[in-house]
């Protein structure tokens, strides 16, 4: 893990999406609105395979949860990313967390993205003789 990037998009949600959160139901209650996390955050790595480090956008639910607790908490947008980056490089991706992505794909352009992050403790492990 070498980063995690953070690009400001806006709060808005794009056209589209916008107007599919407005559409009445026909039955039941109106759904709450969904607010949109005005930030996209992206791991930057680097593996085996490659000279060059990889960029990954997170769409891992978790982080929105994260930000919008700390949005609530610290009581700034840019505090609440700055914060969700600490917890990211510090905790999650510490030196002594064997962390892991869960992969994805997008249909649309088979892009790679990060649907989820799994950090346990490193252990330390022997090689086991097979025979």
């Amino acid at each position: 893990m070498l980063d995690l990037e953070i690009k400001h998009v806006g709060g808005e949600w794009p056209g589209k999406w916008s107007e599919l959160h407005r559409q009445l139901r026909l039955f039941g209650k109106p759904p709450k609105p969904l607010r949109k996390i005005p930030f996209e955050f992206r791991y930057v790595f680097e593996c085996e395979d490659s000279d060059k480090p990889h960029r990954a956008l997170i769409t891992d639910w978790e982080l929105g949860v994260l930000y919008l607790t700390e949005e609530s908490r610290l009581g700034s947008a840019q505090a609440a990313a700055d914060s969700v980056r600490h917890k990211f490089l510090n905790e999650i991706c510490a030196s002594e967390k064997d962390t892991r992505f869960f992969m994805g794909t997008t249909l649309p352009h088979n892009t790679w993205i990060v649907i989820g992050t799994f950090w346990p403790p490193k252990t330390e492990t022997t090689q086991q003789r097979l025979f």
